[in-house]
C-alpha cells in the first residue's frame, strides 16, 4: 500500500498523485508493475499519475527497455511549482484590479444608489476600518467617539500621514477619558493629524477618499452591526455633515498637546477644602449681576465655531456648539502670561471634559485640580469653568 499524502494539493498535486510520488521517492528506479502491486490500482491509473507528475517536474523516466521511474529533487521541484503559482497569483491580482475598475465605472453609470453592505459583528467592522485606511490615497475623515471595536491606538495612521494621506478627526470629550489619550492624540497631531473637538457627535464613522464610509448601525455596545457604503449620494451626504460639524468644532492646537514632563500640575499644600466646580459636563449660565461674558447653552459642553472659517470664534457661534455672546470683560495681566499647563488645562475645559478626566490626563489629584481651576477662574474673571475655557479660546490662549 502506498503511503497516504495530501500535503501537495496546494500546488496542484492530488492526494493520489502524491501517494504515487512518495512510492517513487522511496524506491528509485521502480517500475509501473511494482507500483501497481503496492497500490492495488490499475496500470492505466498509475501510468496517468506518473505522466502528470512528470509534467510538473516531480519524477523522471529512466533510460532503458523496461520503463522505470525515479523522483526528482523534491525541494527544487516544489519551489519551482510555488514560483509558478506566485506568477499566476500576480496575474490574478492584476485581473482583479482591472475588474474592480470596470465595476466602479459601471456602478457610477447605472447604479446611482451605490453599494450598501451590512457588516455583522464588531470584528468585521474592525477589519473594514483597517482595510479602508490601507486603501486610502488622499484623505480620511473620522467621527471619534465611544464605544470602540479596536484599541484607541491606531498604528496605521502615523505611517499613512507620513505618506501624504490627510487625516481630519472630530473627537468628543469622552474619547479622552482613558489614561494616555491626550498623549496619543498629541503624537498624531505632531505627525500631521488635524484634530477638533465637539461636545457631542451623532454617531461614529470613517470616510475614505470621499468614496467609502464605514459606520455602526447602532451606538449601544456591543457594536454588533455596521454598514459599508460605497460610491453613493449617502457618502456625499456624510461628507457634507462632516464638513459642517468640522466648521463648528473647536480646534486642538498642537503646541498645547506636547509632553508636559515635569511641568505637570504638582500637588502643593491643600489648604482649606475647595468646593467642587460645576461637576456636570454642561456649562452654566452666569448668575444675574455678573459681568456679561457670554452665556453658554446648557445643552452643550464646548465652545462651537463660526461657519466662516477655522480660526477661534470671535463672537456668537453656532447654537449646535453652544452660543457665546460678545465678551465685555478683559483679561487680567496675569491671564495674558498663562503657563503651558494652564493653557492646556483651559483647552480641556473648553473641550468639555469633566474634572476627573482632566485630573487623569494632567496627572494630578482632583482636589489640586479644583484649586487650580479656582485660581484660573479668578484670573479670567469667569463665573464657571466652561466660561473660562470658552473665553480663553476666543482670546487665542488655547
Amino acid at each position: 500500500m502506498l503511503e497516504e499524502g495530501r500535503a501537495l494539493e496546494v500546488v496542484g498535486i492530488s492526494a493520489f498523485d502524491e501517494r504515487v510520488y512518495r512510492g517513487v521517492l522511496a524506491s528509485p528506479g521502480i517500475t509501473v508493475q511494482e507500483l501497481v502491486r503496492r497500490s492495488g490500482e490499475s496500470a492505466g491509473r498509475i501510468q496517468s499519475s506518473l505522466s502528470r507528475l512528470r509534467a510538473k517536474g516531480m519524477v523522471s523516466r529512466l533510460w532503458g527497455r523496461s520503463p522505470r521511474w525515479t523522483a526528482t529533487n523534491p525541494g527544487a521541484a516544489i519551489r519551482s511549482l510555488v514560483r509558478g503559482m506566485q506568477g499566476e497569483l500576480d496575474r490574478l491580482t492584476d485581473t482583479a484590479d482591472e475588474l474592480e475598475a470596470a465595476f466602479r465605472t459601471v456602478g457610477q453609470g447605472t447604479d446611482e444608489g451605490g453599494q450598501l453592505e451590512v457588516l455583522a459583528g464588531p470584528e468585521e467592522q474592525a477589519r473594514w476600518y483597517v482595510r479602508l485606511q490601507q486603501e486610502a490615497k488622499e484623505e480620511v475623515l473620522t467621527f471619534d467617539r465611544p464605544p470602540y471595536v479596536l484599541d484607541y491606538h491606531n498604528p496605521l495612521q502615523t505611517g499613512l500621514l507620513r505618506s501624504g494621506v490627510r487625516y481630519r478627526t472630530i473627537y468628543v470629550p469622552e474619547a479622552f477619558d482613558h489614561t494616555g489619550a491626550l498623549d496619543e492624540v498629541g503624537s498624531l497631531i505632531k505627525a500631521g493629524e488635524e484634530a477638533r473637538v465637539l461636545p457631542e457627535l451623532p454617531f461614529k464613522m470613517a470616510i475614505v477618499d470621499r468614496w467609502r464610509a464605514v459606520m455602526p448601525l447602532q451606538m449601544d455596545p456591543p457594536l454588533t452591526r455596521g454598514v459599508l457604503i460605497t460610491g453613493s449620494t449617502m457618502v456625499m451626504a456624510l461628507v457634507e455633515l462632516f464638513e459642517r460639524m468640522w466648521r463648528e468644532a473647536l480646534p486642538v492646537r498642537p503646541e498645547l498637546w506636547q509632553e508636559l514632563g515635569d511641568s505637570r500640575l504638582e500637588p502643593t499644600d491643600p489648604g482649606p477644602p475647595v468646593a467642587d466646580l460645576d461637576p456636570e459636563a454642561g456649562p452654566l449660565i452666569p448668575t444675574e449681576g455678573t459681568p456679561a461674558q457670554g452665556a453658554l447653552s446648557p445643552a452643550q459642553g464646548a465652545l462651537g465655531r463660526t461657519a466662516g472659517g477655522p480660526g477661534p470664534a470671535a463672537g456668537t457661534v453656532s447654537p449646535a456648539a453652544g452660543a457665546l455672546g460678545p465678551a465685555t470683560g478683559a483679561l487680567s495681566p496675569a491671564a495674558g502670561a498663562l503657563s503651558l499647563e494652564d493653557r492646556r488645562l483651559l483647552a480641556l475645559l473648553a473641550a468639555g471634559l469633566k474634572d476627573d478626566a482632566i485630573a487623569r490626563q494632567l496627572g494630578t489629584s482632583p482636589r489640586t485640580l479644583r484649586r487650580r481651576l479656582r485660581h484660573l477662574l479668578d484670573e479670567l474673571n469667569a463665573e464657571t469653568r466652561f466660561q473660562a475655557g470658552a473665553q480663553a479660546s476666543r482670546r487665542g490662549l488655547v
